[in-house]
């Protein structure tokens, strides 16, 4: 989310805007701007926190403070985490080695037999999408969203992680992240879904699942029974008996409620739509992918170094049906996606750099 959106954000937030509270409330830095102004923000939002007596300005003021606490974690950690796979909270991030360039549309052809990417160019200005093109399209969706039947149990349960994940950071120091999209991408990830109306979708990387949980309320909301989402995912899930989880200042980018498994977040009731398959992606995913395909999207928010990103993306391109599309989250780590995509001269857009799809 560019700053100038969250100003927007965050001022429609203090006027109780619904909406806005729930897309403040899970927004994520991903971007270097983001990073280089948050400190600068966060002393505004405690101005606002102490001379409004709304709780809900209190709670954002909290957020960002545990955001800005994490960022500072991690901007210690080295630059590189693996093979052209950057640390975006180090001081030295460079978003041009990663070709992280927000609202770009790469290999723009006049002509685009992808079905879904006519309606990206709705919303085009020249060889981009700019991130204000999005705001109505997100809270219509996210009225769409809350209509569907069961959807509020998907909501309960993002209220419980985040609460069971405070609980832990007040107890040990540390920080805990539920592992999740923001509630933007989640919604992009339902409106794809929507415009798309796939058969078979496969992700990789799911923890708590909330893009899980948004992409089957999608394709429940698509009205085929035989639809499916098959995932992959080895669960992070807490363990208060390993003293690993309790180092004090320690990060911990994915967690998963003790007792609780992967996916847990998608509504029972629709389960049917639902296949989860526990391990490492490295393994199952060609057996997988072999099993199911063809299929119509694939998503990755596994491992998130480059060579791995790119191995998922070879292995799913090989099932993909003509029309399909690969979509990544996290690709201001690295370029895979955008390489990726140049290989087959395929058109691929950067939402609001945190996200990323290409058509085929």
């Amino acid at each position: 989310m560019k700053i100038t959106n969250i100003k927007h954000y965050i001022k429609k937030f203090l006027f109780k805007d619904h909406v806005a509270k729930e897309i403040c409330e899970t927004m994520t830095a991903q971007s270097q701007a983001l990073q280089l102004k948050l400190d600068q923000l966060i002393t505004k939002v405690n101005h606002l926190a102490l001379s409004n007596t709304d709780p809900l300005a209190a709670s954002l003021h909290g957020n960002l403070q545990t955001k800005a606490d994490e960022q500072s974690v991690l901007s210690q950690k080295p630059l590189m985490f693996a093979p052209k796979t950057y640390n975006t909270n180090h001081p030295d991030y460079d978003a041009g080695l990663v070709r992280n360039f927000p609202g770009k549309i790469f290999n723009l052809k006049k002509s685009n037999e992808n079905t879904l990417f006519g309606e990206f160019r709705k919303l085009m200005q020249k060889d981009e999408i700019p991130a204000a093109s999005w705001d109505f399209i997100l809270e219509k969706t996210l009225e769409e969203v809350r209509s569907i039947p069961h959807a509020n149990q998907v909501f309960e349960r993002k209220a419980y992680v985040e609460s069971y994940l405070k609980e832990l950071e007040a107890n040990y120091g540390a920080y805990y992240l539920p592992g999740w999209v923001n509630l933007e991408d989640a919604l992009f990830l339902y409106w794809i879904v929507r415009k798309l109306n796939p058969k078979t979708i496969v992700q990789t990387g799911v923890c708590n699942g909330l893009s899980s949980a948004f992409m089957v309320l999608a394709l429940v909301k698509n009205g085929s029974e035989q639809s499916m989402l098959h995932v992959v995912d080895m669960p992070p899930v807490f363990d208060s008996s390993d003293p690993s989880w309790k180092v004090k200042g320690e990060v911990h980018g994915v967690v998963i409620p003790e007792g609780k498994t992967s996916g847990w977040l998608v509504p029972d009731a629709y389960q049917r739509h639902f296949s989860v398959l526990n391990g490492d992606a490295k393994v199952l995913l060609p057996s997988l992918l072999e099993k199911v395909g063809p299929i119509d999207m694939f998503y990755h928010d596994s491992d998130h170094s480059y060579d791995h990103m790119f191995f998922e993306f070879t292995e799913s391109k090989k099932y993909l049906n003509k029309q399909g599309v690969i979509v990544s989250d996290d690709i201001s780590w690295n370029a895979s996606l955008w390489d990726f995509a140049d290989q087959y001269n395929a058109t691929a857009y950067n939402y609001r750099g945190s996200m990323g799809i290409a058509f085929f």
